[in-house]
């Protein structure tokens, strides 16, 4: 085509040029804004709409499979726990344990949960049910003890029986740390983001504001282009450009409607969800299924719109091919050029969308597992919060009581946390043999360790894989001196007058263990006692049998009963029954360091202070399991050596629950207690207890850590079970029965393969 030898009228160009200048700029500029506002108006409807029909994929396809998987878990688990009341209450359960029903039931919600945590939408929702996954093992093996418990005669420990199925009627509803409650914290998060995906929200509605805005200036713009054509080149239609026009006109009448539509569905998904009924939502939006895919359209009818504009005007733009018309080097515009400004916009918005839609790894988000709960995880969190605020790392904590349970389950799971909190020595050495296993904390941590005791940085082998980041007083008894009576006179009295409770879930005993423990520190010394806790004594005669005896004499059958029923956690400070507690430091509230006085447990049972002073002590070690070299090791490490910190200890020293914010209690009741030299300490003349504690913890007496936190795990569950066993029903006969039971197990243990005992006593 040859360019025509008259041009046609048209709008002036500069002054002293033909009516010709201005109409091919003109064209190629109309081209370059026809094509933006294509992109930009059909990338905002495709961003609106595709906000409502990507939750009409979503909400059937997960999130509400997701909400239905956990409550099956929680119906599950409930019914499970009703069939193992039933059947070891019947005639069978010497048969039948706790029967089909539950172990049916049970297999039901491990499936469940297994599906949820594929599925779940949850923030952080993976490591809340990796952690439920693993408190069912600890009530799993809480209602196997009760079924197994027997008599001497071979009959039913009926008593013995009930503390189990309390302890895991316990594990499964305590309050915020339980299985149910932390189910519910689950599906609360899940009912948050499905309001979220079927509600729309001010964003959406923006979005669907500026969409429609930017349509209506497309349309506008293309009505104008048409008219200026009809004018200039006296053509009643330009074809492709009356195409382009009608297809994007068409565009928001449409999609109105199927939007609506879509909304509508997901109004009733989110109501059934919320009401129950028959009808599934991924059976109610099947119907409108295929409106999913418009989002695909919008692109489609975009590409064509812009090449519908290119064929109407690229012909015009090229009749002025070889018109003279001056320009500035450089500043000539060309019809490949608009095709580079259209397949660019393109490229970024289809970026931006994909970005948008791919959820997002996070690189930034490390987990961290510890059996603090309620007040004493307000706390630690408080913590965890400070190092966020840091280093912009978002940290999942999970606090349960069966912590082993969870860890191996998280281990199988291949979900480890990055870093585990463990309450003893002896889980660290057993983890030595998993995989994966804890990592050499002398890389992460070097000249730091130094800072630490050997109990406290312990060495398994050459290696230390543990550091303590806070530690507690045992061997003391807590008293009230308003009372006005000394604790000794008050133990001469008997066993009626100690606040003593064995339950604590899937560790429950525990707190007999550390009775026994104790006993035998004060009876027999350091050098028995770290001999005892390496497995090198009998647990049949010598310095344990007599341990065991003493502990008899204390709880006799009325205050053995009383402790099988009662919680460790009890307050003798409101107790009317008992004035006594033997219970290690963590046991602080607001009651303990207003009005509470502790002294040596030597000091109240003086009987049994028979070798030289000794302390028994306990500690929380930080392991690592964060992969080394991922950018969420690297944060795990940072977490670690912050943990170590005098800025870290502050922190958390000064931390309050919520409670006693609420309260406007200062004395920072709770407060941990550090073993470093550099660590922060409780002002005595504000904290008399707290002081107190941390000057025992740092004194020169010998110091021993928990026996039963240093023997191999398998050891110290029997030992936790046969102080619950012997507490059923106190006596000799019983004795023997749960020592000998011990010593076999010692004895199967012995020379077992595994990494070296750390030390035990300074």
């Amino acid at each position: 085509m040859t360019a025509p030898t008259t041009a046609p009228a048209g709008p002036a160009g500069p002054a002293g040029a033909g009516p010709w200048l201005g109409t091919r700029p003109w064209l190629i500029r109309r081209l370059v804004v026809l094509l933006t506002a294509t992109v930009l108006a059909c990338g905002a409807l495709f961003t609106a709409y595709y906000g409502v029909s990507r939750g009409a994929d979503e909400v059937p396809g997960r999130t509400i499979p997701a909400m239905g998987y956990v409550d099956g878990a929680e119906t599950a688990l409930r019914q499970s726990l009703a069939a193992a009341k039933t059947a070891l209450n019947s005639p069978a359960a010497p048969a039948e344990g706790p029967g089909e029903e539950y172990k049916a039931k049970l297999n039901a919600a491990f499936r469940s949960l297994e599906k949820a945590a594929a599925t779940t939408v949850a923030d952080g929702g993976r490591n809340d049910l990796d952690t439920v996954a693993g408190q069912l093992s600890s009530y799993d093996y809480l209602i196997g003890q009760a079924a197994h418990s027997r008599a001497a005669s071979g009959r039913a420990d009926e008593r013995l029986r009930d503390t189990y199925l309390r302890y895991a009627d316990s594990t499964l509803n305590r309050e915020k740390s339980g299985i149910l409650p932390r189910l519910e914290a689950v599906q609360h998060e899940q009912a948050r983001v499905l309001a979220a995906q079927t509600s729309p929200g001010r964003l959406l509605k923006t979005a669907w504001g500026v969409a429609v805005a930017l349509w209506a200036v497309l349309v506008w713009l293309l009505a104008d282009t048409q008219r200026f054509l009809r004018r200039r080149f006296r053509r009643r239609f330009n074809g492709p450009l009356a195409g382009a026009t009608l297809l994007v006109a068409a565009l928001v009448p449409l999609l109105l409607p199927a939007a609506d539509q879509l909304q509508d569905d997901l109004d009733w998904a989110r109501g059934h969800r919320v009401s129950g009924g028959g009808e599934t939502a991924s059976e109610h939006l099947a119907a409108t299924h295929w409106l999913t895919i418009v989002p695909a359209g919008i692109l489609l009818a975009a590409v064509v719109a812009a090449a519908l504009v290119v064929l109407g005007l690229q012909p015009r733009i090229e009749e002025y091919r070889f018109a003279r018309v001056p320009q500035r080097p450089g500043r000539r515009i060309r019809s490949f050029e608009a095709a580079t400004v259209l397949l660019a916009l393109w490229l970024v918005l289809l970026s931006a969308v994909g970005a948008g839609d791919v959820r997002t790894v996070h690189n930034g988000r490390i987990s961290v597992l510890a059996t603090w709960t309620d007040a004493e995880q307000e706390r630690f969190q408080a913590l965890l919060d400070a190092y966020a605020a840091k280093y912009h790392v978002s940290v999942d904590y999970q606090g349960t009581t069966a912590l082993r349970e969870v860890l191996l389950s998280r281990l199988n799971a291949g979900n480890p946390p990055d870093i585990a909190i463990l309450p003893s020595l002896g889980e660290v050495r057993a983890y030595l043999k998993e995989t994966p296993r804890p990592r050499k904390l002398g890389p992460v941590l070097g000249e730091t360790l130094n800072a630490y005791g050997p109990l406290w940085a312990p060495r398994f082998g050459d290696e230390v894989y543990a550091v303590a980041v806070k530690a507690d007083l045992k061997s003391i008894v807590w008293y009230d001196p308003a009372r006005g009576q000394s604790p000794r006179a008050l133990a001469a009295r008997g066993g009626g007058q100690w606040c003593a409770g064995m339950g604590g879930d899937g560790t429950s005993g525990w707190p007999g263990t550390d009775w026994v423990e104790d006993i035998l520190l004060q009876q027999s010394g350091t050098e028995a006692y770290e001999k005892w806790a390496r497995g090198e004594l009998p647990w049949t005669e010598g310095p344990v049998r007599d341990a065991w005896e003493a502990f008899g004499g204390i709880f006799t059958k009325g205050p053995a009963a009383a402790a099988l029923d009662s919680d460790w956690g009890q307050n003798f400070l409101t107790s009317k029954h008992c004035a006594l507690q033997h219970q290690a430091s963590f046991a602080r509230d607001a009651g303990y360091t207003g009005h509470a006085a502790f002294a040596p447990t030597r000091e109240v049972l003086p009987d049994i202070a028979r070798r030289p002073a000794a302390t028994e002590v306990s500690a929380d070690y930080a392991t690592l399991f964060a992969e080394e070299g991922s950018k969420r090791g690297d944060a795990a490490e940072d977490l670690l050596r912050f943990l170590t910190t005098r800025q870290a200890q502050e922190v958390w020293a000064s931390a309050l629950s919520k409670e006693e914010k609420q309260r406007k209690i200062k004395t920072h009741p709770g407060r941990p207690f550090f073993v470093t030299a550099g660590a922060p300490r409780p002002d005595p003349r504000a904290e008399r207890v707290n002081a107190a504690i941390d000057e025992a913890l740092g004194g020169p007496r010998p110091k021993c850590l928990d026996a039963s936190d240093v023997m191999p795990l398998r050891m110290r569950f029997a030992f936790q079970h046969g102080v619950l066993d012997y507490l059923s029903d106190p006596g000799p006969e019983k004795q023997r029965q749960v020592l000998d039971y011990l010593e076999d197990v010692r004895k199967e243990l012995r020379g077992a393969s595994g990494a070296a005992a750390p030390r035990v006593c300074t």
